[in-house]
């Protein structure tokens, strides 16, 4: 490909494998820099979590996650959480996060957003313990037959 200023380019596209770079050119300095390609690209990857309860067993629960990860240290995390039958399930709701540490959010957890079938939910990433712990927006249990809870958070990689 010709030399082109960004500017020009209608389409920057890459599928990066790893250590693809872009090659740019720093014309203050005259010198070429790399920028690596996973800096500018983010692919979504899938993660099943574990849920469980802070008392009692599901007797039938399904989860999925997506994510990605930016610059390295960034992550950004949707789920989605479907209780079929609770079983003795009940108390706070706990989903696994994907591997890589969570840092702590000055001192403590994440801020999680979301909702469930029966409105907001109050929910926090626990860094410690790598997962997402889910109440209501009353601080009841959130845990239900036929629930449905959507959540989202954005934290950094410690």
């Amino acid at each position: 490909m010709a030399d082109q200023k960004i500017s020009e380019l209608t389409a920057l596209t890459a599928l990066p494998a790893t250590n693809d770079y872009f090659v740019l050119l720093d014309t203050s300095a005259s010198a070429t820099k790399k920028l690596a390609a996973n800096y500018i690209y983010h692919d979504w990857a899938t993660y099943t979590p574990t849920v469980t309860a802070s008392s009692g067993t599901f007797t039938t629960v399904s989860a999925g996650n997506y994510y990605f990860t930016l610059h390295g240290k960034t992550r950004v995390l949707q789920g989605l959480v479907y209780i079929g039958t609770k079983g003795t399930a009940d108390g706070t709701m706990y989903v696994t996060i994907p591997s890589g540490a969570a840092a702590a959010f000055f001192g403590g957890g994440w801020p999680v957003y979301g909702r469930c079938t029966t409105g907001a939910i109050s929910a926090v990433l626990n860094v410690t313990e790598s997962r997402i712990e889910i109440l209501k927006y009353d601080n009841t249990t959130a845990i239900a037959d036929g629930t449905t809870i959507s959540y989202g958070v954005i934290y950094k990689l410690a």
